[in-house]
Order: C-alpha cells, then structure tokens, then sequence
C-alpha cells in the first residue's frame, strides 16, 4: 500500500485506481467545483489524477488521498502542491 498518514478518523494515502471513479464524480459535480474554472469530464478528472501521481513520486509530496476510517474509501485529497498556474503571487505553494 505504501506509505500512509492516519488520524483517529482519516487516512491519507497514496492514490488506487479505484479512487478515480469517486474522484471524477467529485470533479464533475457543479456544486463541489463552484470555486474552480469549471466541473472536469472523466477524461479530465484521470488525467489530473494522473499529474497528482506523478508529483507525488516526483517530489516525495503532494496531494494524498484520503479515507474515512470505517466509511468511504475516497472522500477527497489533502496535501501539498507547487501551483501550476498564472497569478500575480506566484510561485507559491498550494494548500490542496
């Protein structure tokens, strides 16, 4: 499984590919990515899990899946990210 962070409540842990099923659901939700550019198709939503993988084996950090112990196997992400986007206060680190 690989190396995993827990809580008395939450685990957060490196990605399956079954998370990338309730992860395109929460990206494709409107009410969920109200604060972002726009809801991801699937394709999207896989390839942005796709990067976060990546990043995370690049960089020893990122985004982390997380599970709630003894309920859903993926309810989001938490973690770290370099942002990889134009802003007027980058670079910077993103809380995800």
């Amino acid at each position: 499984m690989g190396l995993t962070l827990a809580t008395d409540r939450l685990i957060m842990r490196q990605w399956r590919h079954s998370d990338r099923e309730p992860f395109a659901e929460i990206n494709s939700d409107p009410e969920v990515m109200e604060h972002f550019t726009t809801a991801l198709t699937r394709e999207e939503s896989d390839a942005f899990a796709d990067r976060i993988e990546a990043r995370l084996e690049a960089n020893g950090f990122g985004l982390w899946a997380v599970e709630v112990r003894g309920g859903p196997p993926f309810v989001g992400y938490v973690g770290l990210a370099d942002g990889d986007f134009e802003a007027p206060f980058m670079p910077a680190m993103e809380v995800g």
